[in-house]
């Protein structure tokens, strides 16, 4: 790509954000189309945990990137705050990963050897009474937990438009409309159909989240990407902070305004995006094993959001297949957060430079190249 060049980005999730901050940094001139409010999906609702040594395909085909993009992170967090302005809330924390039964001790002390083997990380084993000795408000039915340092938080909807707005300084566009289709001219993507007009373009990212499985239709290759919702319940802030992220049944964690979240569900609804009685209740009931105390605290929000998965519960990310300048970062599922500046920084560098250091091998789109067309 040259200077001058024009990419269009398709969404603004935490992938297209991006992917527009670093095309921007590239000196690209950006387009992101949206045709609701940055961050309205899943990458506004996140809880925003950094840990890329625990979930799907970690260890395995994930590890690497995730790793990778833990990295990207750490580096990114005090230079975006300066570009955008704003407070993204990033912070490294303690995780406690807590087990309530011997099958939970056996897994996790697994898990802590390699954790503790991680470069950056650190990891122990410990006994009930010094789990308890830690936090004295945690079920006394602990058996035992692994304390990992130190797992990163952020907010995830000020990262994802810090990003945005950080691209927008450095010359991006942001266009509030909804794409209905790609104009083509053989193997390369010439131009973004909008409901209103259409926009030329040198290259187009696909980042629509659970969304994207419309680019199966614009491109007639298989993108099989849907939606995984997700719920989640705030409480209002205890009287003494809660210092750990804990993970067990569920997860528990303090954020930055003081309110406590209990996450999250996982079912798979179509793109259903109603809140639940059944959810509030499992999420309470997952909390208060761990913190029984939490029962004890007003429920002040409750969300659901759709989190984009493909059929391997990984990634989708680089150039789409048989195509020049067609590009797709979707499908983080529960890891968005975590891995999507990784991915934005991914897609910028195959569209500028048509390669990328980051280890994005194993989440190429053409490993559904011969499956059915269309959405999952």
């Amino acid at each position: 790509m040259t200077e001058g060049t024009e990419v269009v980005v398709l969404g603004a999730g935490i992938a297209g954000c991006a992917a527009a901050y670093y095309l921007a940094r590239e000196g690209v001139r950006v387009k992101v189309v949206e045709r609701e409010a940055p961050a309205s999906g899943a990458s506004g609702y996140a809880v925003g945990l950094l840990n890329p040594l625990t979930g799907t395909g970690i260890p395995g085909p994930l590890s690497a990137f995730a790793e990778a993009a833990f990295k990207v992170h750490k580096g990114l967090w005090g230079e975006l705050e300066a570009e955008a302005g704003l407070d993204i809330q990033a912070r490294t924390a303690p995780h406690l990963q807590l087990c309530f039964t011997e099958d939970d001790v056996r897994a996790q002390q697994t898990c802590m050897e390699r954790w503790a083997a991680t470069e950056g990380f650190a990891a122990e084993w410990l006994e009930a009474g010094d789990v308890l000795g830690l936090e004295p408000r945690i079920s006394k039915d602990v058996l035992g937990a692994v304390l990992l340092q130190e797992v990163g938080l952020v907010d995830s909807r000020l990262l994802t438009i810090a990003m945005l707005k950080a691209a927008v300084g450095l010359g991006a566009e942001l266009v509030n409309d909804e794409v209905t289709g790609l104009r083509t001219e053989g193997s390369r993507i010439a131009g973004v159909r909008l409901v209103v007009g259409s926009i030329d373009c040198d290259a187009a990212v696909v980042a629509l989240g659970p969304w994207a499985g419309e680019a199966s239709r614009w491109l007639g290759v298989n993108v099989p990407v849907g939606p995984l919702k997700g719920e989640i319940i705030h409480l209002e802030a205890p009287a003494a902070p809660l210092p750990y992220h804990m993970a067990g049944p569920g997860q528990v964690v303090q954020k930055a305004d003081g309110r406590v979240w209990l996450a999250a569900t996982e079912e798979e609804a179509g793109f259903d995006l109603l809140t639940t009685t059944g959810a509030r209740e499992t999420l309470l009931e997952r909390g208060a094993r761990m913190v029984p105390s939490l029962l004890e605290l007003r429920v002040v929000g409750h969300t659901a959001c759709l989190r984009p998965v493909s059929p391997d519960r990984l990634p989708v990310l680089g150039k789409a297949p048989g195509w020049e300048n067609g590009y797709l970062a979707t499908s983080a599922e529960k890891k968005g957060i975590l891995i999507g500046p990784a991915m934005g920084r991914a897609v910028a560098d195959l569209v500028v430079r048509g390669e990328t250091l980051l280890p994005v091998a194993p989440l190429a789109p053409e490993r559904f190249a011969g499956e059915g067309r269309g959405v999952r």
